[in-house]
């Protein structure tokens, strides 16, 4: 069966007399099929060059006429414009057009009327809808291709809210990989994907943005030591942030994530952008969330989720502590049982005080490792879910009182610096989180947390060195009494040396000076430690091998012994 194509100028007099005599042959021979393409005169020139130019033909008026086999399919065969037209309506069918050259005129402009109008309903159509623009940083890397389908079906933003995505990457080799991407993602054909785009500008791809998903993580190489790694996110995430606050909708959601140092990038990506709330950036603690839930899970053969309440506190990709003293088990097949609401307390479950102390904690620290190893290449689907299941929580808020992790910007809280991205406990309401502020922490939790704090201030001071005092000039009565100190302390003539070190590790640092300022953070000078005392520390606070945690750690205090 073949199919006749008529494209053509909507005002052109020769498309409306090539028009009436397809008309005339659709009426008189009911096989005869027509499919028409009526242009705008400003969008036909660029149309005809791209179709001529994709079936290798030459032509370069209006209207073109071309002929295909349905059945068959291959490539269409080129009959011509208005008059070859004609003669092979008249050579095959013996029919030909009595349309005058009044007439031609005629209809052309109601053709052109016509179009106009449709081309109008057609914007009022696409202005009623109002998709998310959504922008995924890195979009090659796994994650973000593991993240796309449940964001394009309405897993993440609810089942009626559009969507439009921006695969950014400003790496020209993985231009193919994109657009792979992007094809997959196309024939995903979710009713709620308006539209995929590969966006090489990052201007561009943040302009009014709604979510944006940054995933950019700058590899570590053996030659790089750790200040310089901190450096080069930083100039990433510092460009990061300062694009999101001249282009993006001002009530952006920003998720950093990835392997890198997210506490110390997702402060940058806040700093950076002082006109979007600093509670509109996050950074992505679930994933550690769900390894502890795995594990616990296995221990106590249940699902997986049907562990709640377990708290992540600190440094997401450094120093960590996992707190299950407050989580609790749902569908424990025990002497007790009841209906789906109905938990028990996991410590009481576990009963392995032993266990949660040694064991747990070493399969926490080495669970990801494990599992890229029996997969033999790095883990994805986790970490996407752990993603998506967060901005869903976030964005829809949760029908039920459980508590998760979160990295957010400190105020304070349970006697933390000010303006540090550290791992807190919140609950999720629609669009907003909120944190819980109210829970009991021992003292051996206090400790921990504290030590966390340290090693992110360090982060920072390698961006933000802590200013040092001005010393005023002594009086003559500290003169004397300082010349007396000398000859008994000191040696006469030489002065005292600063201790606190040219990079802020030491003591004695005041307000980090930036606009956003850190507050005043004091530390002391940390004792060197053997490597025995530090395999010893990594059993009270459990750090995730890998990432930013593996040069600088942090000798915790002792934790807690579980309730």
């Amino acid at each position: 069966m073949a199919k006749f194509v008529l494209a053509g100028i909507a005002d052109c007099p020769y498309y409306a007399k090539a028009e009436l005599l397809a008309d005339d042959l659709k009426t008189n021979l009911p096989e005869f099929k027509i499919h028409k393409i009526v242009k705008h005169p400003d969008d036909w020139q660029n149309w005809l060059t791209d179709t001529c130019k994709k079936h290798a033909w030459a032509h370069n008026k209006s209207p073109i006429v071309w002929r295909e086999l349905v059945d068959r399919g291959g490539k269409g065969m080129l009959i011509g414009g208005a008059n070859e037209f004609q003669e092979y309506a008249m050579g095959y069918y013996g029919i030909k057009s009595p349309m005058a050259s009044s007439d031609m005129k005629k209809v052309s402009g109601e053709n052109l009327d016509t179009k106009l109008i449709i081309t109008a309903e057609e914007e009022h159509i696409k202005s009623q809808s109002k998709p998310l623009f959504i922008c995924i940083t890195n979009a090659t890397s796994p994650i973000a291709y593991s993240s796309i389908q449940a964001i394009a079906r309405g897993d993440v933003f609810g089942k009626t809210t559009e969507v439009s995505l921006r695969l950014f990457s400003d790496d020209d080799t993985c231009m193919s990989a994109l657009q792979g991407v992007k094809m997959e993602a196309e024939d995903l054909a979710c009713p709620l994907l308006k539209d995929v785009a590969i966006v090489t500008d990052i201007k561009e791809a943040l302009m009014n943005a709604h979510i944006v998903i940054m995933l950019d993580d700058i590899v570590k190489t053996e030659e790089m030591d750790r200040k310089e790694w901190l450096k080069k996110n930083a100039e990433v995430f510092t460009s990061r942030g300062e694009v999101l606050d001249e282009v993006a909708n001002k009530d952006v959601r920003v998720v950093v994530a990835g392997n890198g140092p997210v506490n110390f990038n997702t402060y940058l990506v806040s700093h950076s952008a002082p006109s979007i709330p600093r509670q509109n950036f996050v950074a992505q603690a679930r994933l550690r969330e769900n390894y502890a839930k795995a594990i616990i899970a296995k221990r106590l053969s249940v699902n997986s989720a049907g562990i709640v309440d377990v708290l992540v506190w600190g440094n997401i990709n450094g120093t960590t502590y996992t707190d299950v003293k407050r989580a609790r088990v749902h569908g424990y097949e025990g002497a007790i049982t009841g209906p789906p609401f109905y938990s028990r307390p996991v410590m009481e479950m576990v009963h392995d005080n032993k266990w949660l102390d040694t064991e747990y904690v070493e399969l926490l620290q080495s669970h990801r490792e494990s599992v890229e190893t029996a997969l033999g290449h790095a883990a994805s689907c986790s970490a996407a879910a752990a993603i998506t299941s967060m901005l869903a929580d976030w964005w829809c808020g949760t029908s039920q009182d459980h508590m998760y992790s979160l990295g957010v910007v400190s105020e304070g809280w349970y006697d933390l610096p000010d303006n540090l991205v550290y791992s807190l406990p919140v609950k999720f309401h629609k669009g907003t989180w909120e944190l819980i502020q109210d829970l009991d922490v021992d003292d051996g939790t206090k400790a921990n947390m504290q030590e966390m704090a340290k090693e992110l201030q360090r982060e920072l001071y390698v961006i933000f060195p802590p200013p040092f005092t001005v010393t005023p000039p002594p009086s003559e009565e500290e003169s004397e009494k300082d010349d007396e100190n000398k000859k008994v302390f000191g040696t006469d003539g030489e002065s005292s040396k600063d201790e606190s070190g040219a990079d802020g590790e030491g003591e004695g640092v005041g307000d980090v000076s930036s606009e956003r300022h850190l507050g005043t953070i004091r530390e002391e000078i940390e004792p060197e430690t053997t490597d025995s005392e530090a395999a010893k520390s990594a059993k009270l606070t459990d750090t995730e091998d890998g990432g930013a945690s593996t040069e600088a750690p942090v000798t915790p205090a002792p934790a807690p012994q579980p309730e």
